[in-house]
């Protein structure tokens, strides 16, 4: 950049917009490759960013000068944040368990959440329309009169300044405002909140040094400050973890945040373009011309037994560690001798005693709770003790592990006496670390082991193991076949130069266009759609169209293209299994003859052409519906169709006559086939032409450049870093 260019400037974690500053670049005489030169009190004010290894991020004000401008706006003396006090580090006391339960402690993401909740909230005030003002203020007003009533009568603090705001806003009849007061009363919440943010980022400070200091966030200042935003949920704000959201649905969002209109532009895309899972069996044939012995599939079913063991007991101990971490208690009765796993030790306020964690043995009662998504168990164990004073105490120490629960036959009420105690360490990031080395290092004496003219056989032979149809899971598209592309990656790659899913069959062509027609091979265009499923009216099928008209749907195990494909493929129809015979004096009546391709005329080919039949009983067993036989010239045609069989009896029956030997002329059509089977040309396949087209407000855009790229992303991250890591992702959502 050159001398005295503009630059935006900032680090992560990005606290509050004082973060975030323009400053003129200066080239010096020396300077080191990587490194940015910043004075350390410029550094240290508005990013409290030191020289441990902070890193810094800059772009120039030329490329966004929209973004700068707001910068400078943000950092006017009226508009920016007190500087945040990065407080002294206060030493531990104590032996190292106390110090170890007082380190246990971490309320990151709990101030994080709150300050990104609060700004969604003072952008949502400066986006109302006029006509929401009014009904907006009136909930603000009655909520922060409720925030004074419980000021009143608990113990939730106010700060001076914004206790007087409060009170004016919360006592204030909002039935006679005028619009330019609505406006001034918006005006003074916001600044309430802008408070609360610049309260929160000091104690943000405090939450991040928490791994090296003893000092910890003041609660009452993040309870005055959720209490303050208690009056509306951020919802994306809860949902943003959700694993469905922008999985198997949009994310939720309910305001007029920046973030929230993200979100629902995205929603709507996401609506339009939602992947679906499909069933693995659709994927099986990627290696149609691949050949592969019994040895080679009895292999592939090994390897893949072994591999998906290693990801069960992985993702059992993921969950573990999710739903159960940290270290837990084994309690075994003194009298039956049954061990009884006590989790989520943590969770309780039990775990700051460090008493608890000397005990030999506890009373224990088993109590009821409710559940919640991310604590599901419906029992907690507690401990039963005597005070000095002679009072009988019940307190939760944690959760009955799930584990426990399928062990034993557990109810609320039921009790251990002087259980044996047994400390234990919980799940921990080196033993899942341990297990995914493991299975890392099974794929890799696989792929080592393998001669590389056998690789390409046995990548086949795996991937065909493990895309059949096992399970429930099928139906659903839940099935997974990771296995088929860990073992052997590059081998998948070369499949997929070319297509390979090129063969699939067609179904319920008797209903449809080509219901007459004999495919024989014919190439033929055809073309991809979606269309509504004739046999589940609310769901969607790929159809195939042939020239113009509907030839049926695609079988659900067979290879899906995307819709509006196009392609030439060879068509062919099955041998004829039924023939429908139409009676020459009435062509109401109508016969169906199946099994015709077991018989004196499986080659032939019936178009139209007239014959005498003769109708033969071959079946009198009174137990079973007669078996009767359609003759040509004392030949068996075929069996006639049950269906038939019953309307042809009532009619004879009417008559005085009897199936047997019953003769009539009539004329003969092959049957409708049922379906058909299609192999694309790969060489002749046309992708459709996906085009973007993006509607902006021409005043928001600063130039043709894209501002930012936005990458949702799972990573497993060092635990260590855990908690900056939230706190950087978080606010990245500023």
């Amino acid at each position: 950049m050159e001398e005295g260019a503009e630059i935006i400037v900032t680090r992560s974690p990005l606290i509050n917009s004082n973060g975030v500053i323009t400053l003129k670049n200066k080239l010096l005489p020396r300077m080191l490759s990587g490194c940015v030169y910043i004075n350390p009190k410029t550094a240290m004010d508005n990013m409290q960013c030191d020289f441990d290894g902070d890193l810094l991020a800059f772009a120039s004000s030329e490329e966004f000068p929209k973004l700068a401008a707001e910068v400078k706006q943000k950092n006017l003396p009226v508009n920016r944040h007190p500087d945040i006090v990065k407080k002294e580090k206060v030493p531990y006391q104590g032996s190292f368990a106390e110090i170890a339960v007082s380190a246990m402690e971490n309320k990151i993401g709990i101030i994080a959440n709150e300050i990104q909740k609060n700004i969604a909230l003072q952008c949502e005030i400066d986006e109302l329309p006029q006509s929401m003002k009014v009904e907006y203020i009136k909930k603000v007003s009655k909520h922060l009169n409720y925030i004074f009533l419980k000021h009143n009568d608990t113990n939730l603090q106010l700060p001076g300044e914004s206790k007087n705001r409060i009170s004016q806003i919360a006592r204030t009849d909002n039935t006679s405002l005028d619009v330019n007061q609505v406006d001034i009363q918006l005006q003074s919440f916001k600044q309430i909140l802008k408070d609360c943010v610049s309260e929160l980022s000091n104690e943000l400070q405090v939450a991040t040094d928490g791994a090296k200091s003893a000092l910890r966030p003041d609660d009452n200042i993040i309870y005055y400050c959720q209490a303050v935003t208690g009056y509306k949920e951020v919802e994306w704000l809860a949902d943003k973890k959700n694993p469905d959201a922008f999985t198997n649905r949009g994310m939720a969002t309910n305001g007029l945040s920046p973030i929230d209109l993200m979100i629902q532009q995205t929603n709507l895309i996401f609506e339009e373009n939602q992947i679906t899972a499909r069933p693995v069996e659709q994927f099986r044939n990627l290696y149609p011309e691949i050949k592969f012995t019994s040895e080679q599939k009895q292999l592939a079913q090994n390897i893949k037994h072994k591999y998906n063991s290693l990801i069960k007991e992985r993702i059992g101990l993921q969950e573990i560690k999710k739903k159960e971490p940290g270290p837990y208690i084994v309690i075994t009765s003194s009298t039956s001798g049954r061990k009884l796993e006590i989790t989520n030790l943590i969770k309780h306020e039990i775990s700051k005693d460090t008493e608890f964690w000397n005990a030999t043995e506890l009373n224990i009662i088993i109590k009821p709770r409710r559940s919640t998504p991310k604590l599901p168990h419906p029992l907690s164990a507690c401990i039963q003790y005597q005070t000095p004073e002679g009072l009988n105490v019940i307190k939760r120490i944690g959760t009955i592990s799930i584990k426990s629960m399928r062990e034993h036959n557990l109810k609320p009420g039921m009790t251990i006496k002087q259980g044996k105690v047994e400390f234990h360490f919980g799940i921990s990031d080196g033993m899942v670390d341990a297990l995914k080395q493991q299975t890392l290092e099974y794929v890799e004496s696989i792929r080592n082991n393998t001669p590389d003219n056998e690789k390409l056989q046995l990548a086949a032979a795996i991937h065909d193991v493990s895309h059949t149809e096992e399970n429930k899971n099928y139906s659903s598209g839940q099935k997974k076949a990771g296995v088929a592309f860990a073992i052997f990656p590059d081998e998948v790659i070369g499949q997929l130069n070319q297509l390979q899913f090129t063969q699939m069959r067609v179904l319920g062509t008797q209903f449809n266009h080509y219901a007459d027609r004999n495919f024989t091979g014919e190439k033929v265009p055809i073309k991809f759609e979606n269309g509504i499923n004739p046999r589940a009216p609310n769901q969607t099928a790929r159809w195939i169209i042939v020239e113009g008209k509907k030839l049926g749907t695609i079988d659900g195990s067979s290879p899906h293209l995307l819709p509006e494909y196009e392609a030439i493929a060879a068509i062919t129809s099955p041998p004829t299994k039924s023939v429908i015979i139409t009676s020459l004096k009435n062509s109401e009546n109508k016969l169906q003859i199946d099994n015709v391709n077991k018989y004196a005329f499986k080659s032939r080919q019936w178009q139209n052409q007239q014959a005498n039949i003769t109708l033969v009983i071959g079946q009198t067993n009174p137990r079973k519906a007669p078996t009767v036989f359609a003759k040509i010239d004392n030949q068996i045609l075929g069996t006639v169709n049950k269906k038939s069989v019953n309307f042809l009896q009532e009619k004879l029956t009417a008559v005085g006559k009897s199936i047997q030997g019953f003769t009539f002329s009539g004329t003969l059509k092959n049957a409708p086939a049922s379906y058909a089977d299609i192999k694309i040309d790969p060489s002749t396949v046309k992708f459709p032409q996906i085009e973007t087209s993006l509607q902006h407000d021409k005043n928001s855009i600063e130039s043709n450049k894209p501002v930012c790229t936005v990458l949702f992303f799972e990573a497993s991250v060092d635990s260590k870093l855990q908690p900056l890591t939230e706190q950087m992702m978080s606010n990245m959502l500023h």
